[in-house]
């Protein structure tokens, strides 16, 4: 009795019997026939003759069929050698090198310096080798696509000593190359760094003014107080050196190898060249443009006062957070500039911090406390860094006193109108402003100390109580008189009758206060005691007594008529005084006025508060004088 497994064992070596035995049925049977049929001395011998001519035939077959794709072969090869060299000359006096130089210098030209296979330079070989044996009409030595070793082992000796020569030669033009490529890299590089580094000198000449982009960050604030690395007077001396530079070509790129590389190189050279002599021409008409305006400058001629104040500006690096956009006038007898500037929006525009977290840097709102504290000093540090940009570059002194004004474009919530409002201002003398170490003061701190003023909230109005009431009854008021209806706008104002000047100055400010519960007074001339017009207002909240005094003047008016003005409107108990003239006002007349209830006009600003009423005169000091000069002679 089986086992199981034993069973299982019997049935599976049964199964591989029976597979074998069908498998191998065909040549079992036949070896079997074979080995009875060849049992037979004769027949074996039959068989060995067969197999030997069948063998013999094969080969036969095989040689005439390489015969005849040899014949194929080598008649294509000569048709192609009939196509490419039929009028070729072989010179047997020259060895196969030299003879064949202009193949060997064809192959030579597509080498590829950067290639790094070891056979590389055999392949180029071989296959040179290849169609100098064509253009030889040696057929039969050609390596084909053997290995250049192997090819070597059989050909003749003066091809083994060619394919050596060309083998050095393209070795030689392969390192060759590489070190030109190495050194055209370099002076391209060399090249791309001197054009990176040129500026176009007639860009100086530009002004640009350019609106805030981005969100402010407080942290600005540092940037804004830090005053340029170059100063205008350093770009200026510069400038002034540039007609002295001497113009340094470019060499050009020489070799014997034929490379684009090396003309495409020569090319931007040239150019360069070239643009090195426009750029020297520029640089001399740079230094006449800017010296123009520095002698101007110091001579005190307006025009280049003003131009040249534009560069100190257009000079000074601010984030572009901060917008760019000012205005600029002089007066050349007072030596008073006046800057406005614009402002960034604090107040409706958000204004942020930065916090570095893991991912980077990112901005983020001031908390409520962060904006009350820190907001206020970014306006008044714009201000503070123009004022000291501006007397730093100032090297001939012609500036006295700068008053620098900051305004603020916004969309005004009640209306959604776009608005314009100043909200700081600050007048300095050079002293007060050029000795300020700008990183380290606190701007709130020090334009508060400058005196400086400022409007606070754009969107708040903070009501001023009269500080005393007023006293209508003054005997010394009279009738004004109608002037301005009565002139034309040949009217020269420096020149009129100075008691009509009066009127008209009290007509004008009865038209600018034109509000309900508003007066204008006029004095009696001979008892003014210093006040020509009276202005009462009885408005409990924006109310008070305004004292006008006009001074119809063709000569700078003296600060000693502002002080006894100060001393009027303390007598009168007075609110403001107002003090109008058709001339001007010194630098000490304005500093004199800072932190004081007075207001300045001047002759421009006169007219222009008459155009605002719809009234055009002139003011011509020069003609004024004349015309006094020939009645005092009469």
């Amino acid at each position: 009795m089986l086992k199981p497994n034993q069973l299982q064992r019997v049935i599976a070596r049964k199964r591989s019997k029976e597979y074998h035995k069908s498998e191998d049925s065909f040549p079992r049977s036949f070896c079997i026939f074979l080995k009875k049929q060849v049992s037979n001395k004769y027949m074996q011998w039959a068989i060995l003759v067969v197999i030997g001519i069948i063998w013999i035939l094969s080969k036969a077959f095989e040689g005439a069929s390489n015969i005849n794709f040899s014949m194929k072969q080598k008649q294509s090869s000569n048709e192609e050698r009939l196509k490419k060299y039929r009028d070729r000359f072989i010179d047997p006096s020259k060895s196969l090198f030299d003879r064949n130089i202009d193949i060997i210098e064809q192959f030579g030209k597509d080498i590829d310096p950067g290639s790094y296979r070891s056979y590389y330079i055999d392949n180029k070989t071989r296959d040179c080798i290849n169609e100098i044996c064509l253009a030889e009409g040696e057929i039969d030595i050609r390596p084909g696509s053997t290995y250049l070793s192997n090819w070597r082992n059989s050909s003749p000796t003066k091809w083994r000593v060619l394919s050596q020569e060309i083998e050095n030669y393209f070795r030689e033009k392969k390192n060759k190359i590489f070190n030109l490529d190495r050194r055209i890299s370099e002076e391209k590089t060399k090249l791309d760094t001197l054009k990176n580094k040129r500026k176009d000198p007639l860009l100086l000449q530009n002004i640009v003014r350019s609106n805030a982009s981005g969100n402010v960050c407080i942290e600005q604030v540092v940037d804004i107080l830090t005053p340029n690395l170059k100063t205008w007077i350093e770009i200026e001396n510069e400038i002034e050196k540039g007609i002295n530079e001497k113009y340094n070509e470019f060499s050009l790129f020489l070799s014997d190898l034929e490379n684009t590389s090396i003309k495409n190189l020569n090319e931007d050279i040239v150019n360069f060249n070239n643009q090195q002599k426009i750029d020297i021409k520029a640089k001399n008409q740079n230094k006449l443009f800017f010296k123009k305006i520095t002698d101007g400058y110091s001579k005190k001629i307006k025009d280049d006062v003003v131009r040249r104040l534009d560069y100190i500006i257009n000079n000074i690096n601010l984030p572009d957070s901060i917008p760019k956009v000012w205005a600029v006038d002089f007066n050349p007898e007072q030596q008073i500039a006046i800057v406005e500037i614009s402002l960034p929006d604090v107040v409706h525009n958000q204004i942020y911090k930065k916090i570095e977290l893991k991912n980077g840097v990112v901005e983020k709102p001031l908390t409520q406390k962060e904006a009350k504290e820190k907001i206020p000093n970014i306006h008044p540090a714009i201000i503070l860094r123009v004022a000291f940009e501006v007397f730093r570059n100032d090297s001939s002194n012609t500036i006295k006193f700068l008053v620098v004004n900051g305004w603020v474009e916004y969309d005004d919530p009640a209306t959604g109108i776009k608005a314009k409002t100043y909200t700081a201002s600050l007048a300095v003398e050079r002293n007060q402003i050029i000795n300020l170490n700008l990183s380290k003061l606190e701007p709130l701190s020090a334009f508060t100390a400058l005196k400086g003023k400022s409007a606070g909230r754009l969107i708040d109005i903070i009501p001023v109580s009269p500080l005393l009431s007023l006293d209508r009854k003054d005997k010394r008021f009279i009738e004004t008189k109608e002037v301005l209806s009565k002139l034309d706008n040949q009217t020269n104002l420096a020149s009129m009758d100075w008691q009509d000047f009066e009127n008209l100055i009290a007509e004008l400010f009865q038209k600018e206060f034109a509000e309900e519960g508003t007066e204008i007074k006029l004095t009696q001339s001979s008892r003014d005691k210093g006040v020509d017009a009276v202005v009462i207002n009885n408005d409990p909240i924006r109310g008070g007594k305004y004292i006008i005094q006009a001074k119809r003047y063709t000569n700078t008016v003296d600060v000693s008529a502002v002080r006894d003005l100060v001393a009027v409107v303390a007598h009168e108990g007075a609110s403001r005084g107002i003090l109008v003239t058709t001339s001007t006002y010194g630098a000490d007349a304005y500093a004199f006025v800072q932190n004081k209830p007075i207001t300045l006009l001047d002759g421009s600003k006169l007219l222009g508060l008459l155009e605002k009423h719809g009234y055009k005169f002139r003011i011509n000091i020069a003609e004024a004088r004349k015309l006094y000069k020939s009645n005092q002679k009469y």
